[in-house]
């Protein structure tokens, strides 16, 4: 999955803290295999993340978790605009 997290002018840093918490929640739940943040170089206000999990399942598991919905509620009033989820099946890469 990538998903694309616009900011608000200025609370970039501020997103990237409540992203900070997430991802420490995100390393003790099974099936998720990579939990990632990437700064836009283009973009100062825009912070991609690509996840990859196991299975549907996991990723359910993910989306329903207590840690997800804190996070969308400490990213609610800073966000420019609602995150752009694409869910994509991989099909071949390096690193993996």
């Amino acid at each position: 999955m990538f998903v694309k997290l616009r900011f608000q002018p200025g609370h970039r840093d501020e997103g990237l803290a409540a992203l900070d918490t997430a991802l420490v929640a995100a390393a003790d739940e099974e099936g998720t295999e990579v939990y990632s943040f990437h700064l836009d170089k283009a973009d100062p206000d825009v912070v991609w993340a690509f996840e990859l999990y196991t299975d549907d399942e996991a990723l359910g598991v993910h989306g329903q978790s207590a840690a997800v919905a804190e996070l969308f509620g400490a990213l609610g009033g800073i966000l420019a605009e609602p995150p752009l989820l694409v869910v994509a099946d991989l099909h071949g890469g390096k690193g993996l």
